[in-house]
């Protein structure tokens, strides 16, 4: 058994001079402090009447006084072992005064004393660190209630600034112009509202971004509080969310409080779906703390408050799950929905995203906006930024056409290996898959633009992959017929179709997972939104519609929408739909089955087709249509 040396402590008032000029002291980390008293570079050691730090003063006398000195911030737990090691080393221990006993701490010593008889010691500390911490709290009602650090990371000129530091302006923005507007006529307002005000026009309370994750809605509103003359707070939604009753509540109040001190000020809450969520849609349809933290959000943004000159921006990827009450007028006045970029804005966002990019002559951007149909702005700069690496990655500075198309390559199906450790049969069984998804694209050449076919294998899982996409008037448009539709049913299931030809029913691979997936969901949508059902011709089903309930317990509570009958229609019907289109992709490619072959062996030659070489197949051969 050890025994540890105990010492008498002597309590007596420290130097003012030492205590006063503890600020000016460098600061040692406690192991320092510990091999200097063991080196004997120590003389004295001043405890303060925390316990919380610990002044040592050296030997050594230095010609500025305040160069004696260092300071070490400690916990009142080492007290005792610093006092042994200085006792052992002949350095003399100051106390500030006799520490007021802690029955807490008391408590602490005497469990974690006996801890060693225990098996699991470290649940007990775990345990009791979470005692003292609630009760630390309970003391602390300015800090339960949010009172507390919150207030004072309410910087309005702190974000600002950040804005105009990172040069961040409406010009930074090459979607949509409509969008662009829409930002300037609110930084105009914030700077010379007079021709408003002569007009009777109110600037708007509130501002409600949402879009797709990506389309650029918190650059937006970086851009209006870099450009606008007033005074700008960001915040997280997720920071007003606490599990403690009235925190969130709290928080809400202080920071519009900030705000009416600072006008004109703008408040931008990124996520707000985080706190304005729908009340009584959970589980057990009753109120908790986000809905109070919501019921104050509401009565700040339009209650007997005045918020003139206050202007509140928000960004939500998901406007469907919002509170009613919060998207009024009176709130939220305008919302902007900021959509994906259009072919020109994709041109003019890749045109942004490479001003510091050197790219080849070859480089053709209209192009790539064109094979990007469908990727957001931070999709379009994640393409740049990854083709700029694989330029670097292969000893240059330039990009080239080759390494952008990669990029695109590696972002749509994941990253290619480089050795195919498959075999013949393997990858023959792939090229005939991916050649009946081929073959169909470019014998529906009146739709879809077939643009790559390869068989390389991925580390996604992909054996193969066949790009296509709609002319430009279809996917601009947005107006998608039966036909167009159902022809992608027929290119969807051209793969399991392939492989039924050439192996029989009993030897079609797992390989059309994802066909299956892909082509039951666009026949769920065909029939249950678009009506292009037989007997459902006229019906809507709002559970397609969504893809995903936010709301489980309210419709749980509500039950179920539709009779039996009609979700067995709706089955039946899909089901018919998907069939009808597995069985016309066997025929056409039954009835081209000489053509299949070519471009099965081109496949396995090369690896990768474009769509001008299936194309050239076909013309070169007699195509035989149903």
């Amino acid at each position: 058994m050890t025994h540890s040396l105990r010492t008498t402590r002597l309590y007596m008032k420290v130097p003012d001079n030492v205590l006063r000029n503890k600020y000016l002291y460098g600061e040692v980390p406690y192991n320092s402090l510990i091999k200097n008293i063991e080196s004997h570079k120590v003389k004295n050691l001043y405890f303060t009447e925390r316990m919380d730090s610990v002044i040592a003063e050296d030997t050594e006398q230095h010609a500025i006084s305040a160069e004696d000195f260092t300071i070490t911030r400690i916990t009142p737990l080492v007290t005792n072992g610093l006092v042994d090691l200085s006792v052992k080393n002949d350095v003399n221990t100051v106390f500030a005064q006799p520490p007021q006993p802690n029955v807490y701490q008391q408590m602490a010593g005497n469990i974690l004393n006996g801890a060693e008889m225990f098996l699991f010691p470290g649940l007990i500390i775990a345990s009791l660190v979470s005692f003292f911490r609630v009760n630390r709290q309970m003391r602390n009602p300015a800090s339960l209630l949010g009172g507390g650090d919150f207030q004072s990371d309410l910087d309005n000129e702190k974000d600002k600034i950040n804005m105009q530091t990172a040069n961040i302006s409406l010009s930074s923005f090459a979607g949509s112009p409509e969008i662009f507007q829409e930002c300037v006529e609110v930084v105009s307002y914030l700077k010379n509202s007079t021709i408003y005000e002569k007009a009777g026009a109110e600037i708007p309370k509130g501002i409600l971004l949402e879009g797709l994750p990506g389309t650029g809605k918190t650059l937006l509103a970086k851009a209006i509080a870099s450009e606008a003359e007033a005074s700008f707070i960001s915040i997280a939604a997720s920071e007003f969310v606490e599990i403690f009753v009235g925190m969130g509540a709290s928080k809400i109040r202080n920071l519009f409080n900030t705000a009416r001190e600072n006008k004109p000020c703008i408040i931008f809450i990124d996520e707000i779906d985080a706190v304005g969520r729908q009340r009584g849609a959970g589980v057990n349809m009753a109120n908790d703390e986000r809905e109070q933290t919501l019921n104050q959000l509401l009565a700040e943004m339009d209650g007997f408050a005045n918020n003139e000159g206050i202007l509140v921006l928000a960004a939500t990827n998901r406007r469907d799950v919002l509170d009613a009450a919060l998207l009024r007028p009176g709130r939220f006045d305008r919302i902007i929905n900021v959509p994906l970029p259009d072919i020109e804005s994709r041109v003019k966002i890749l045109k942004v995203h490479t001003k510091n990019k050197i790219l080849a002559n070859s480089v053709n951007l209209n192009l790539i906006a064109e094979l990007t149909s469908g990727f957001s702005g931070a999709q379009l700069k994640n393409l740049m930024n990854e083709a700029a690496i694989l330029s670097a990655r292969n000893g240059g500075i330039v990009i080239t056409e080759k390494f952008v198309l990669e990029a695109l390559d590696k972002l749509l199906v994941g990253i290619v290996k480089k050795v195919d450790t498959r075999d013949e049969d393997a990858r023959r069984r792939v090229a005939i898959h991916e050649a009946g998804h081929a073959l169909l694209a470019a014998i529906y050449n009146n739709y879809f633009d077939l643009k790559k076919v390869s068989i390389q294998s991925t580390y996604n899982g992909a054996g193969g992959y066949t790009v296509f996409n709609e002319y430009r008037n279809v996917s601009e448009s947005g107006l998608y017929t039966k036909d167009l539709l159902y022809k992608r049913l027929i290119i969807g299931m051209g793969g399991k179709a392939a492989e039924n030809i050439f192996y029989g029913d009993e030897h079609v691979s797992v390989g059309a997972v994802q066909d299956l997936k892909q082509t039951n969901s666009l026949a769920h949508r065909m029939i249950g939104n678009y009506g292009m059902g037989l007997k459902l011709e006229t019906f809507y089903n709002e559970d397609v519609d969504n893809e995903r309930n936010p709301f489980l317990g309210r419709s749980l509570s509500m039950g179920a929408k539709y009779s039996e009958k009609t979700k067995d229609i709706f089955d039946k019907e899909v089901s018919q739909l998907v069939r009808g289109a597995y069985e016309e992709a066997k025929t056409i490619l039954t009835e081209n089955k000489e053509l299949m072959d070519v471009i099965i062996q081109k496949l396995l030659e090369n690896s990768i087709l474009l769509g001008n070489d299936v194309n050239q197949i076909i013309n070169n051969t007699r195509i035989k249509i149903n």
